[in-house]
């Protein structure tokens, strides 16, 4: 047994080892790297920057009581016909002021925090005063992403498609099928060139989970024949 036990030891020497080299990296290339590379959580350390970006992300706003009431219809079709309301319901808005870390899972999509989206994206946190603890499973599995990334199939056709769809202006990618269709003759003429090309990467790096990096990241699982492992993550941040 003890060879075995030293070959365990040693492979996790180099996984914490690589660990730590790896938390140099920009915290989403980081991430991903432990995800294609198994390393997982091994001595994951973020930056504060992304710290405080997931602690923002457990923010709530009190709700407030307006005072009106409004209809509410059985369907939207009887409010068309004009039918009379079912009851009635006090409009409730978010209160201003800054929002307050809340526990349970968060949903950070359209706040605007691409170091919240483009990391961990939807999370769990157990907040206290001193602490945020954030827990996610690091996978590509979601209602949004094409199954085929983590099916471990080897896949250079739809790898080489989104990356043409991603830098050339005027082309889609299927992710369903793979195909790419060329739209480029449907382009103005300031999307062309490379202005176009300029233009195009600023407007797709705002989006929360489309940017031309995340991208390339899924090229390059369409492009291993690896059926990579999800790992965990725990993670607790001081406030």
């Amino acid at each position: 047994m003890a060879p075995f036990n030293l070959a365990g030891r040693l492979q996790g020497a180099l996984q914490s080892a690589a660990g730590e080299a790896m938390n140099m990296l920009p915290d989403r290339i980081n991430l991903f790297a432990r995800y294609l590379t198994g390393v997982g959580n091994k001595n994951l350390k973020l930056d504060r920057s992304t710290e405080q970006a997931l602690i923002r992300g457990t923010e709530r706003y009190p709700a407030v009581k307006t005072g009106q009431r409004l209809p509410v219809w059985e369907s939207r079709e009887a409010a068309m016909r004009g039918d009379k309301p079912i009851r009635t319901e006090e409009l409730i808005v978010p209160g201003f002021g800054p929002g307050v870390p809340t526990s349970g899972p968060t949903m950070p999509y359209g706040s605007g925090e691409k170091a919240v989206t483009q990391t961990l994206g939807r999370y769990n946190a157990e907040v206290t005063p001193e602490t945020v603890r954030v827990r996610d499973t690091y996978d590509m599995v979601n209602e949004a992403e094409d199954p085929d990334l983590v099916s471990g199939k080897f896949q250079p056709r739809k790898a080489l498609n989104l990356l043409t769809a991603t830098f050339v202006p005027g082309f889609q990618f299927n992710s369903q099928t793979g195909a790419l269709k060329d739209n480029r003759e449907l382009l103005p003429s300031e999307l062309k060139g490379i202005a176009g090309f300029q233009k195009q990467l600023a407007y797709r790096g705002q989006s929360d989970t489309g940017s031309p990096m995340t991208d390339v990241a899924r090229s390059l699982m369409y492009a291993l024949p690896v059926k990579f492992k999800p790992y965990e993550i725990d993670y607790t941040i001081k406030r």
